[in-house]
């Protein structure tokens, strides 16, 4: 019988490889495996061959509980007892890619390819199907992007491989042999894949006429590097010194592309699951809602919640109001381990300032007047769990002080009493103004700011991510039309050109009164124009759909937006105030705080 070989062609242990000696071989985890794997997804025993007298193996058991895949042929078959597998042949278990290889080379456990020709289109196919069951078994978009960046600097020899964002400045996943690099790319490559949504591949960085960091990749001595888009991201990969890639470069381009391609689909599945996960974690606090959308602000968005969720840091979150703020803390919350703890929110803005201590730190019997028992303020509820403050920056500078003690100590005491609680708390800011500007202006604590900034982010508003304007809305109809016995299946064109080109100053609060407006007001299955307020395409300009530098010539400053609209909506009502906060889909307390700021 011709000697046989298994070389692990993708995986953790890319390169091991083992003869087959003897009448039975053990692919497993487990100790006194012939070909053992360091793979989590693999079992202690996964899988038992037997050399086939004709050539190949033949499969004598599968013990392990995942399956195991054959690529023969460019097709994906199971593998039970008593298949063969033929020499040059190549299985799946976990995430580790086999393949089977006879002659010389196979007796001295290595695999040797022509370097004119790379590996075969059927190895392609076989990397390409470990990477969809790797990203498959991801549960986090963080983990999408890390699992699809090492699986690059494996399948196609790279020595770097990243998954950016589309200014190229955020770094969304990385991996890289050897220490991690700093972030010397070739922008002008990126800028090219994203203007003209195609991929690349540059034998010579170094080379490009409009390279503007030519010295920091000089210094690293990058030679190569290709990209590909992924929707508004970029995957990208590079090589330093003359190797090149393992494949031949159309090929090893063409892999880089089906890649991303399979980054984008589960991308968004992983998403999608990691937002499942939180929701059915959270303890009582079960969100209603998910983060809608697919935009590169969205994907951004969603790394950085599920970075920051496994750490015990305080997070501040800056956002215009309608942005999903409290969204995104009882994300951070329902991903982290705090999940079965309790998560509490409150409304600095909302709260009275003479009651917003006893509100945040509870009282004594006898505190003040009406204080007629013992109360638990919201950290003392929110023990084991995430405390939520929302408009962080209404707070008074006496609460900021007594605040920064809170945050430095986790103790405190009491309205009216002298025995210190501690607690353990996570506590996640938000907040629309800007407390820099404050700082300065000396209307807030510059050390209860640098305090509740430790890890910080800025929510998107919806005009910067128009795209995700379709699912929205199809969101909120299936949301709302099953208790108004409507259904909306599809969205009108000339609709969609108006709800894409408004400004949206109340953002997604404002989107979703928007479809509730059309679902009452409109029939059939199809989202028409008419459904729509007027005031939307009277703000929204005829014609074409806005591109980026048309929807830069339409702004205009936020302020001047909101009191318009403030001025507009108590012109309707008549002076009434409660109802004009309605109309704005904003409480009656920040309509009144807002008055106050405008001067009326």
């Amino acid at each position: 019988m011709p000697s046989i070989a298994l070389v692990v062609r993708a995986g953790p242990d890319a390169g091991k490889s083992v003869s087959v000696a003897g009448p039975r071989l053990v692919i497993g985890r487990g100790e006194g495996c012939t070909l053992q794997l360091s793979d989590a997804a693999v079992s202690r025993r996964h899988l038992v061959l037997d050399p086939d007298p004709s050539g190949g193996l033949v499969v004598a058991d599968v013990p392990g509980v995942n399956p195991v895949w054959a690529i023969a042929d460019g097709n994906r078959v199971g593998l039970s007892a008593g298949a063969r597998i033929a020499p040059g042949e190549s299985f799946t278990l976990g995430s580790t890619t086999i393949q089977v290889v006879a002659g010389p080379s196979a007796a001295r456990g290595t695999l040797e390819l022509d370097v004119r020709t790379g590996p075969t289109p059927g190895d392609e196919l076989a990397a390409l199907a470990a990477l969809g069951e790797r990203l498959a078994a991801c549960g986090s978009l963080q983990a999408v992007f890390r699992t699809a960046t090492a699986w690059a600097v494996e399948a196609l020899g790279c020595d770097r491989a990243l998954v950016l964002s589309a200014d190229g400045s955020d770094v969304l996943g990385a991996a890289a042999e050897g220490p991690a690099p700093d972030l010397a790319i070739s922008r002008a490559m990126l800028r090219r894949v994203l203007a003209e949504q195609r991929a690349f591949f540059v034998r010579d960085v170094s080379a490009e006429p409009d390279l503007a960091n030519r010295q920091s990749i000089v210094a690293r001595g990058i030679r190569g590097a290709m990209a590909a888009p992924v929707r508004d991201l970029v995957f990208y990969a590079e090589w330093t010194g003359p190797k090149g890639p393992a494949l031949p470069e159309d090929r090893a381009l063409l892999l880089l592309v089906c890649a991303a391609q399979l980054v984008a689909a589960l991308g968004t599945s992983a998403t999608e699951r990691s937002q499942l996960r939180a929701a059915t974690r959270a303890k009582g606090t079960t969100p209603a809602a998910r983060m809608v959308g697919t935009s590169a602000a969205m994907q951004r968005l969603q790394v950085f919640l599920e970075r920051v969720a496994q750490h015990q840091a305080t997070v501040l979150l800056f956002g215009e109001s309608g942005t999903g703020k409290e969204l995104a803390a009882n994300l951070v919350h329902a991903l982290s381990p705090r999940a079965n703890g309790p998560f509490v929110a409150i409304n600095c803005a909302a709260i009275p300032e003479n009651l917003l201590e006893s509100e945040l730190f509870g009282h004594e019997r006898g505190a003040f007047t009406g204080a007629v028992a013992q109360h638990d303020g919201v950290f003392a509820r929110a023990h084991g769990g995430t405390l939520f403050l929302d408009e962080i920056g209404e707070m008074s500078l006496s609460t900021q002080a007594s605040m920064l003690r809170v945050l430095e100590t986790r103790r405190f005491c009491r309205v009216g009493g002298t025995q210190e609680i501690e607690v353990d708390v996570r506590v996640v800011a938000a907040t629309h103004r800007d407390l820099r500007k404050m700082v300065a202006e000396g209307t807030f604590r510059e050390d209860l700011f640098y305090r509740l900034s430790v890890i910080q982010t800025r929510l998107p508003p919806l005009r910067e991510r128009v795209e995700d304007i379709p699912d929205l809305v199809r969101y909120f109809a299936e949301q709302l039309g099953e208790a108004m016995g409507r259904r909306i299946l599809s969205i009108a064109p000339e609709a969609l050109e108006i709800l894409q080109r408004y400004r949206w100053p109340g953002n997604i609060r404002e989107l979703r009164n928007v479809v509730e407006r059309a679902l009452v007001l409109g029939d059939g299955p199809t989202l028409e124009a008419d459904d729509l307020p007027p005031e939307l395409a009277a703000a929204a300009p005829a014609g074409a759909r806005a591109t980026v530098q048309d929807r830069a010539l339409l702004v205009r400053p936020l302020a001047e937006i909101e009191r318009d609209a403030i001025l507009a909506a108590l012109e309707a009502t008549g002076g009434n105030k409660a109802r004009a906060a309605a109309l704005l889909g904003i409480d009656r307390t920040t309509l009144y705080r807002k008055l106050k700021d405008m001067g009326s």
